[in-house]
């Protein structure tokens, strides 16, 4: 059923999308561009895995840009004296050396990508200096993130009462990296800084509503959903700690913006997605809420007589393996989201996930469907899914008011403000006379 539906889906947005697909970058494009897109090619690991390395890899970057420009801006890696030079150089050589390191095993990889990408670059003294200037962002980078308790041994045990999360059907594997909640975040000041409140008590007619919808809408033989929503469910599930990065580098690869710009939009990006991770794991591990299909099966266990069990319930596809309260689909979609819709042009979109490609009016529908597919699937539960929108939407609106990624405004960029504020003057000046003559 999801190979067929897919390439249904697939067909109809061949023959009748009109708007923008996934943006083709090569290694002529921007390099914060460039290396994005390997990334998002190249790297594997879990999605929380994904994000810290890709939040790595832009804070890197950014700061190895920002040296090359005027050198002014505020900086994520404080106290790195390194030389500037050719951005392109230094980006390339910060993003590379962050990679390898975290990445050995597609080390290969990333070679071709840094000798394809300083091929590009003159040699002289820009060259050699820029890739001085990015290796040492990337120490410095590295150095910061060695204990970031991300690899941590954090011991677990599941719950057994009713509410309480426990291993689920088919693979009953174990909880998936609790230590994820008390790594050291990107920006947020701390990783329960945006932790959810509790979810509805089980006898609560919130709960009661929320059993029945999922119950209904989710399961593996639903007559409720949609062939789009669970074209949504199956197109989502597929998605990971890069999806977001890959919509991002797409939005604003015909955007025309400068290295500089670029390379803000990106550690905005990847910073914010990161720390939702480390935030919704925070929330999941402090409440152990059940999923679903554990809800369902022992809904006879829970002190609701309006909340009926169902013994053989199955959701639309696997439930993963960590508590269900908040949702992480929705979380990483509403701060990554926030920070698109504040930095560049809302558009309709396209993307694609493997073979797969799904269509957006716009940045906010992308997010919400993100959400929505997780109860269509049958993995979350309708709370789940606002608790995550509204706390990512926080994290969001954070991670763009912090200084870290605001460089000083480039020198073309210093003509057209003084121009703006002259603009802007004028203006006042009018209205204050239209006043006084009012």
């Amino acid at each position: 059923m999801k190979k067929s539906v897919k390439a249904a889906l697939a067909l109809a947005t061949a023959l009748t999308w009109t708007g923008p697909i996934c943006a083709a970058i090569t290694v002529n494009d921007d390099p914060v561009l460039y290396w994005n897109d390997v990334v998002v090619k190249t790297f594997g690991g879990s999605p929380l895995t994904q994000s810290r390395a890709v939040a790595m890899l832009n804070t890197a970057m950014y700061d190895a840009v920002n040296r090359t420009y005027n050198g002014a801006g505020n900086y994520y890696n404080q106290g790195v004296i390194a030389p500037g030079g050719d951005v392109r150089a230094a980006a390339s050589m910060a993003a590379h050396n962050v990679m390898v390191a975290i990445d050995p095993s597609h080390a290969l990889a990333y070679d071709a990508a840094l000798t394809s990408s300083l091929a590009l670059v003159n040699a002289g003294a820009a060259k050699d200096n820029g890739t001085a200037t990015g290796a040492a962002y990337a120490a410095a980078m590295l150095a910061a993130r060695q204990n970031d308790g991300s690899t941590a041994i954090v011991p677990y045990t599941p719950g057994t009462l009713p509410g309480q999360w426990r291993p689920t059907p088919p693979a009953q594997a174990p909880a998936a990296a609790p230590q994820w909640a008390k790594v050291t975040p990107f920006l947020m000041a701390s990783g329960d800084q945006f932790r959810a409140a509790p979810p509805p008590t089980l006898t609560s007619a919130e709960y009661t509503a929320a059993y029945n919808e999922v119950k209904a809408i989710g399961a593996i033989n639903s007559v409720t959903r949609t062939a789009d929503q669970t074209a949504s469910a199956l197109f989502w599930d597929t998605s990971n700690g890069l999806t977001w990065i890959r919509i991002g580098v797409d939005i604003i690869a015909d955007d025309g913006l400068s290295t500089l710009e670029n390379a803000r939009v990106m550690a905005k990006l990847s910073t914010a997605i990161a720390d939702s991770f480390i935030s919704v794991w925070d929330t999941k591990y402090t409440y152990n809420f059940w999923r679903p299909v554990t809800a369902i099966r022992e809904g006879d266990t829970d002190g609701n007589a309006d909340t009926e069990a169902d013994a053989s319930w199955s959701p639309l596809f696997g439930t993963p393996a960590h508590p269900s309260y908040a949702s992480a689909h929705s979380i990483q979609s509403a701060a990554a989201a926030a920070v698109l819709l504040d930095l560049v042009a809302d558009q309709a979109f396209c993307n694609t996930i493997g073979p797969d490609t799904r269509c957006f009016t716009g940045i906010a529908q992308a997010a919400q469907d993100a959400a929505d597919s997780r109860l269509w699937g049958g993995i979350h539960w309708r709370f789940d899914n606002e608790a995550g929108l509204a706390a990512g939407g926080e994290i969001g609106r954070w991670t763009l008011a912090q200084n870290a990624f605001n460089a000083v405004p480039e020198p073309a960029s210093w003509a057209l403000m003084i121009v703006g504020f002259c603009l802007i003057g004028t203006t006042l000046r009018r209205a204050r006379v239209q006043v006084a003559y009012a």
